[in-house]
């Protein structure tokens, strides 16, 4: 038997991923406008026609953290979500911390930014899915995906 994705998880999933979103574009907006300021950028008008893609890669990114959440940790709990979002979340943010080394511009400060704004994130994301996502639910899922891996048919 296959794992499945069950419709459950992805709607759950799906929706933390449109939450956290928000949540990050609000706080770039609102708390810290300026926090790119001198760091190289595309004009507002071209970010803005890039956002439904932006969008996109957070609904993939999101789901696929979860889904690896789930089959580390199928006993679940809040001390293992948060666990899974600091390193998960660590994980993440490696890209960044490798444009840091190539994109003149970019500051220490930036880059330290950058990596506690994922692990944060992140981490509200798992705790989120944590405390949502029914864990019977959760564990079938996890059944599924180690009998597929095993070989087991059953």
């Amino acid at each position: 038997m296959q794992p499945r994705l069950t419709v459950r998880f992805l709607i759950t999933s799906l929706i933390l991923a449109v939450v956290i979103f928000a949540a990050d574009v609000t706080f770039h907006s609102v708390a810290v406008p300026n926090l790119y300021k001198g760091y190289p950028q595309r004009p507002i008008a071209e970010m803005k026609a890039l956002f439904p893609f932006l969008s996109l890669t957070y609904l993939v990114q999101i789901t696929m953290f979860l889904w690896m959440y789930l089959r580390l940790y199928p006993q679940r709990g809040i001390g293992r979500a948060i666990w899974w979002g600091l390193w998960g979340g660590l994980f993440v943010v490696l890209p960044n911390m490798q444009f840091f080394v190539a994109v003149a511009g970019t500051t220490w400060t930036l880059l330290w930014a950058q990596v506690v704004e994922a692990i944060v994130l992140l981490i509200v994301a798992a705790v989120l899915f944590d405390l949502i996502y029914p864990r019977d639910a959760a564990q079938a899922t996890a059944r599924s995906a180690s009998r597929y891996a095993s070989g087991s048919q059953n």
